[in-house]
């Protein structure tokens, strides 16, 4: 869905407003918290940052992944996290961070999306806070080694009969370029299903089950 769509149009004027007047009256549903980010749901706007951050858990172990980040009513036999937030609170946000959405590779009279870096926050079970980008978590099988850092593509979802069809499909991020989504890959070879898999070498936190996502545009924030 590109910013010319009212909807986005409608949702993105609330939230900047409330981003550019930090003393002034905030939308019902955004709060502003005591470090000066703000939060809409379960999701924070790390203002400072540039970047969002929100919950998720693992969900695979071992397998193949088509999708790396999904709602509760995704393909959870086949992802590496879920979350449940709203994809389109995230795909919103992330117009307030100043990322462009567009398609997965550049067309001839339209630029790609924006890239988006992924981390995952977590406390492991020694009790450490680390983070790491997201790709540590996944194999690329063609070298069967981590897969490299090379970020995620803004590519949006649109709104269809009133529904936004991420949150009707259930995708967040997917690694398999098939479906409406917020992130899709930026492998050039992403059409196929068998790109990834979960690395079963990177251990998943055990104690603490509960992982914080953090989206980071790149260079777009700090350009404005």
């Amino acid at each position: 869905m590109g910013k010319s769509h009212l909807l986005a149009i409608l949702i993105f004027g609330v939230f900047v407003t409330c981003f550019s007047q930090p003393a002034g009256k905030l939308p019902a549903g955004v709060k502003r918290l005591d470090d000066g980010n703000l939060q809409v749901g379960d999701i924070v706007v790390r203002v400072a940052k540039g970047e969002l951050a929100f919950p998720a858990r693992f969900e695979l172990q071992e397998g193949a992944l088509e999708v790396v980040i999904a709602k509760p009513n995704g393909r959870l036999h086949e992802t590496l996290l879920v979350t449940p937030c709203s994809a389109l609170q995230i795909q919103t946000l992330l117009y307030l961070l100043h990322a462009d959405n567009g398609p997965r590779r550049p067309e001839k009279f339209q630029r790609r999306g924006d890239i988006v870096d992924i981390d995952i926050e977590w406390t492991d079970d020694d009790g450490r806070k680390l983070r790491e980008p997201i790709e540590s978590w996944i194999t690329d099988n063609r070298t069967k080694k981590p897969m490299n850092r090379i970020g995620w593509v803004f590519v949006g979802s649109d709104v269809r009969n009133g529904v936004f069809q991420a949150d009707s499909e259930g995708n967040v991020v997917i690694n398999w370029s098939s479906g409406a989504t917020i992130l899709d890959c930026a492998d050039s070879e992403s059409e196929s299903d068998m790109l990834h898999s979960v690395n079963t070498q990177k251990p998943q936190p055990k104690k603490h089950p509960t992982v914080t996502v953090v989206f980071r545009p790149r260079s777009k924030f700090a350009a404005k």
